[in-house]
């Protein structure tokens, strides 16, 4: 039983269980390896050493030497002696528990297995979300010395289960690069997984103190050259660190690179700049060249940024640029900052190369232009936003249906924002999912420095034109309608203080039939032309694919309470919404 105080420790730290089996375990493994033979132990480090050329005053091979004794002793102490017990085995025979927590950890050891994993993500501090690459299970793994620097790293690691679902690390953690992960994929089994995990970790230990492993800041070693990061090291530091041991000519983990890109800030960047000057000077070549990388890829993102019409800044290089020079010329930054920063701006317009002009695109988002242009000349009824939407939407099929997949694969990803110019959010928003699917984009909501609401649409350069203009389309008929609405019957029978309700209801409901229509449309359309409209899914990878190299934070918003209308109105909202028939496009 836990006694008050502990039980209120759990709710304060809901992995203070974890944390201390941890602490457990750890002692506990260093006591069975005193179980180990010693003599085991020794001839294992001469046989994996045998091929190498040692130097007793060369610190690389007392360190070599080190690790392979490390290594060797975990083996051992998790390896069946002629009787079959462990060194594990023995320890929980003979060792008195002092609590309910050794107990726990001891049978916890007992279970511990050798197993091949990449860290895929942070669920809470010290809690990781890591896949076992010999079953493809995804594991809670509790470990609260991992950086975040091994996230997307393949680790050689023994972990010990816990009652709660989740995973203590015991003993060390060996990243392994992909020769190393060879060896070790040799003893999975399809549908058996890890099989003889002894012979497994033995095999891969022996590759690693012979071939050598990537060196993760934090897990296994510092880049050789220099002195330890600092303790309270950022996101940003522990990125460099482990891109620094990569080398230059090797590319990071895709894991790795969405972190880089997620924090990207005209920050962050200035930070990087500054940071790879520094290590520069210190002789850091290759920990300077990866600050250079992180720089680089958050300008290409901020660049990407802008060019999907998210964020305030149209133009965040050419802020960051005057604000470079401005820093210089006030001394607060040395000139290099601002040169490293032009160097890398150059080096990314140059990898960007021309854009490339399609004549027939160019067409296409012309005549949605001036479709548009018209629009906010006249104004639309709900009917003509619907009609001109069919028409455009005829237009973009036939202008798909002449794409080849590569044709389609060159055409940059682009973004427009749309500023509501209202703080909150009305009916007419329940419409702006069905106009992004319709158009076949994505579409999400920031807000902007002022506070009111901008909605940006996301996809392929037609496509978010598109989007743009049946928006207008949408609007325009809310205006059109509405007015409608307020000269007849029902409006005029409504007593003042419920007029404001009348309103509402009446745009819930045009908001709904409106959207149920632009969806019939989009199914419609998919039945007609199922040849074209397989360009769909193709659309979607593209989009997704661009979408992650913007590094952004997306947030699902709940659903909100439905709110009371008024039954007549809302009807006549929706009937107007959904009245309207087909027709060949605007005269």
């Amino acid at each position: 039983m836990t006694n008050g105080h502990e039980r209120g420790q759990n709710a304060a730290d809901p992995l203070a269980h974890p944390r201390r089996m941890q602490v457990i375990l750890a002692d506990l493994c260093l006591e069975a390896m005193n179980f180990s033979a010693k003599a085991k132990v020794e001839e294992t480090v001469r046989q994996w050493l045998s091929r190498t050329s040692l130097d007793p005053e060369d610190p690389q091979s007392a360190e070599m030497i080190a690790e392979a004794l490390l290594l060797a002793l975990e083996l051992a102490t998790f390896t069946p002696a002629m009787s079959g017990a462990r060194p594990v085995d023995r320890l929980a025979r003979q060792r008195q528990a002092a609590n309910q927590d050794e107990t726990t950890a001891l049978a916890a050891l007992k279970r511990a297995s050798f197993r091949l994993l990449r860290v895929r993500s942070i669920t809470t501090e010290d809690l990781f979300c890591a896949e076992d690459l010999a079953t493809g299970e995804m594991l809670s793994l509790f470990d609260d010395g991992l950086p975040p620097a091994a996230m997307g790293v393949t680790l050689a690691a023994r972990l010990c289960p816990l009652a709660d679902g989740i995973f203590v690390t015991v003993g060390p953690m060996t990243p392994l690069d992909e020769a190393a992960l060879g060896v070790a994929l040799g003893f999975v089994r399809p549908g058996k997984g890890l099989v003889n995990e002894q012979r497994c970790a033995a095999a891969v230990y022996r590759h690693v103190i012979r071939h050598g492993a990537p060196k993760i800041p934090g897990v296994n070693d510092m880049p050789e050259n220099d002195p330890l990061p600092p303790t309270e090291e950022s996101d940003l530091d522990a990125l460099a660190w482990l891109w620094a041991e990569l080398g230059e000519g090797v590319t990071p983990p895709p894991a790795s690179v969405e972190a880089a890109r997620c924090l990207t800030s005209g920050e962050n960047l200035l930070q990087a700049l500054l940071a790879s000057l520094a290590a520069g000077r210190g002789g850091k070549r290759r920990l300077a060249a990866a600050y250079r990388r992180l720089a680089a890829l958050q300008m290409e993102t901020l660049q990407r940024r802008a060019s999907a019409g998210t964020g305030d800044d149209p133009a965040p290089l050419e802020t960051i640029a005057a604000a470079l020079e401005q820093a210089v010329a006030e001394k607060r930054y040395p000139g290099e900052a601002a040169e490293l920063f032009r160097d890398l701006r150059r080096r990314l317009s140059a990898e960007a190369g021309p854009k490339r002009t399609d004549a027939d695109l160019t067409r296409v988002i012309e005549r949605i232009q001036a479709l548009r242009a018209k629009t906010v000349e006249q104004g639309c009824t709900e009917q003509e936003a619907l009609a001109a939407a069919n028409k455009m939407a005829e237009l973009l099929d036939r202008y798909g249906l002449s794409l080849s997949e590569i044709e389609l694969r060159r055409q940059p990803c682009q973004g427009i924002g749309i500023d509501t110019e209202r703080r909150r959010h009305g009916p007419l928003d329940r419409c702006v999912p069905a106009i992004a699917t319709f158009c076949d984009c994505k579409v999400w909501t920031e807000k902007t420095a002022t506070g009111t609401i901008r909605y940006v649409f996301f996809g392929l350069p037609a496509d978010v034109e598109a989007a743009h203009y049946l928006y207008d389309l949408v609007t325009f008929a809310f205006d059109t309608e509405t007015a409608s609405f307020k000269s007849g019957a029902i409006y005029a029978e409504m007593a003042g203080g419920h007029r404001r309700t009348a309103v509402n209801s009446f745009q819930i409901g045009l908001s709904r039939g409106l959207s149920a229509k632009l969806d019939a449309l989009k199914a419609e359309r998919a039945a007609q032309k199922s040849t074209g409209r397989d360009l769909v899914p193709l659309k979607t990878s593209i989009i997704d694919e661009e979408l992650a190299k913007l590094g952004l934070s997306f947030h699902a918003q709940g659903q909100k309470r439905g709110r009371r209308v008024l039954a007549e109105a809302y009807e006549a909202g929706h009937v107007a919404g959904r009245k309207f028939e087909v027709r060949a496009g605007l005269q």
